[in-house]
């Protein structure tokens, strides 16, 4: 079986993502085997968290029966899902492991979007995720990400030259992620119909992304004011 255009660019992104990490391993602070069994890790609780919101948010297909859960399982995942998976898994592992979690997610941020760009470049070849009136919003998505990236880099330089606190980078990211979810989420022409006060479901994670980035940074500025007053 050939492999599909989105398989193909998805793959080079987690190969892309993966090679980097590994290239820093040393600044994660972790030992060869601690970080391909992170890897493994994360990559288990991606799978579970992408999938399992999109039946949470996608319920009454399989309530209709248009859609059964093991024989159907490679059809619908949620970015957001996988997100929280990965941070849930990731959390758990550095706390069995006694690692430094925000050491780790500063390198995190950098690939994410980088490695999310090129699947989403994937999506256009794919023709899914697309967008409305004509939008390649695929290829908006993959810039902004590419932008995303290059600011996370910048905010780990700092965190590397102690000129930031740890998990900096990674609040960058979560907020301009979800800035950018909220602004492209009406051009995509694939979204759920269902709305609140106007809102999707994917603008509303990600204005509670941005929410929680905001509160993390504010609270994190005022514990530094405090230690250093």
């Amino acid at each position: 079986m050939m492999p599909t255009a989105w398989g193909a660019f998805a793959a080079a992104g987690c190969v892309t993502a993966v090679l980097w990490l590994e290239r820093h391993r040393d600044g994660i602070g972790v030992t060869e085997n601690e970080f391909w069994a992170a890897m493994w890790t994360l990559l288990a609780g991606t799978i579970v968290g992408a999938k399992a919101l999109f039946v949470v948010l996608g319920w009454e297909h399989y309530a209709r029966g248009e859609l059964r859960f093991w024989a159907d399982f490679s059809v619908g995942f949620v970015f957001f899902g996988g997100l929280l998976g990965a941070l849930l898994a990731g959390a758990v592992f550095a706390r069995l492991r006694r690692l430094d979690f925000m050491r780790g997610a500063d390198y995190f941020a950098v690939v994410v979007p980088l490695g999310h760009a090129i699947g989403r470049i994937g999506c256009f070849f794919a023709g899914c995720c697309y967008g409305r009136f004509g939008h390649p919003v695929q290829l908006y998505e993959a810039l902004g990400l590419v932008l995303i990236a290059l600011t996370c880099r910048h905010a780990l330089g700092r965190v590397e030259a102690g000129e930031a606190a740890r998990g900096t980078a990674f609040r960058v990211y979560l907020g301009l992620y979800g800035a950018l979810r909220v602004v492209l989420d009406p051009l995509r022409g694939d979204g759920r119909p269902e709305r609140f006060l106007g809102i999707s479901h994917q603008q509303g994670i990600a204005l509670c992304v941005i929410a929680l980035a905001l509160v993390w940074q504010r609270t994190t500025a005022a514990r530094a004011a405090a230690r250093a007053s």
